[in-house]
């Protein structure tokens, strides 16, 4: 039963490895930091806001 279990937990850990491709950033977009992030909303341009970190006290 603990061989099982261990195959089990190499074969998942394996799966878990193999990350599936990440898709392409869309070439009209420039990646730069001061780059402003937009998505369209109900046919509008909003800017999306990352909420920053809090400081670990």
């Amino acid at each position: 039963m603990l061989k099982d279990l261990e195959k089990e937990l190499k074969r998942w850990r394996e799966k878990r490895a193999q990350k599936p491709p990440l898709p392409p950033r869309e070439a009209a977009a420039p990646s730069s930091a001061t780059d402003r992030r937009t998505v369209r909303v109900n046919g509008q341009e909003v800017v999306v806001v990352k909420k920053g970190r809090k400081a670990l006290a």
